[in-house]
């Protein structure tokens, strides 16, 4: 009988995920659709195209959550006493602050849909906090992976914060002098310039992660920060003005890359956390089978 077992419970959690997979599929073409068709914009009623952007919110929230969410069941496996579980367990601490930031674009539309934001929000706190949970989770997982006395660790771990904060720097001036994000204070210009600073460092990190774990389960959650990375990039590269050098058709196909992208990083994080929760799954049913 325990023979039977594991297999079977195999097959099971194997289904789940790909059901997840085929309704994240789905929830992917739905936001594409509702964001480039508009269709409840179309509807003749107050304030429609308010409405239809709250749709696309709200399905970009249900990833958020399914990414928070699914990390949180991965770190539970895992003791405090564990490595890993303070390596996913902050890793998953970005993805809810994250998910804060995503509710609070909720209260900040309701209240600034006819005015321009602030220049600095609560918003962009909790995307910072969400940058600094992320890049903490990353360089403890390559603490684990690769040995360094211990000051070089803290030594290397500043020095990369440095480079980023000095490279948004140097970027913040390039835009300046390309006349890039015109109307916007230079301490607009440069936050918005270490968010894909931030992304493109992560994303790399995340890449050079993913050569290192090749097809492992725990080397995936991170595939999503790539995503962010991309759709990010050319997201700030709109936000300073650089639309004005595209054609129209261009920036509709870059726009809505960017955008599904976004949708697609929440995706693949949730989705990946989930496989890795099934995989240890798998090895304690097994285990427990084979007593």
């Amino acid at each position: 009988m325990s023979e039977n077992i594991a297999p079977n419970s195999t097959s099971k959690r194997r289904r789940t995920i790909w059901v997840w997979a085929a309704a994240s599929a789905i929830l992917l073409v739905l936001f594409a659709w509702v964001y480039y068709f508009e269709p409840i914009k179309n509807l003749s009623f107050p304030n429609s195209d308010y409405w239809n952007d709250k749709a696309t919110d709200v399905i970009i929230l249900v990833p958020a959550l399914a990414a928070a969410i699914s990390g949180a069941l991965l770190t539970r496996h895992f003791k405090p006493s564990e490595p890993p579980y303070r390596i996913w367990l902050i890793f998953t601490l970005g993805w809810w602050a994250w998910v804060g930031g995503e509710v609070l674009g909720f209260v900040y539309d309701y209240f600034y849909w006819f005015a321009d934001y602030p220049e600095f929000t609560f918003i962009d706190v909790f995307w910072l906090l969400g940058y600094v949970f992320f890049g903490l989770s990353l360089y403890y997982q390559f603490r684990l992976i690769y040995s360094y006395k211990r000051g070089r660790k803290s030594a290397l771990y500043f020095s990369f914060i440095a480079i980023g904060l000095l490279l948004a720097l140097g970027l913040t001036q390039l835009a300046l002098a390309a006349g890039l994000g015109e109307g916007y204070s230079w301490a607009a210009l440069y936050l918005a310039v270490i968010y894909p600073v931030f992304d493109l460092a992560e994303g790399a990190a995340a890449l050079w992660l993913f050569f290192l774990f090749g097809r492992g389960y725990l080397g995936r959650p991170w595939w999503g920060l790539i995503a962010f990375a991309v759709a990010d990039g050319i997201n700030i590269f709109f936000w300073i003005g650089g639309y004005n050098w595209l054609s129209d058709q261009v920036y509709y196909s870059l726009d809505l890359f960017s955008n599904v992208a976004y949708v697609a990083g929440y995706l693949i994080t949730a989705l990946a956390f989930l496989a890795a929760h099934e995989h240890i799954e798998r090895g304690i049913t097994a285990s427990a089978s084979s007593r």
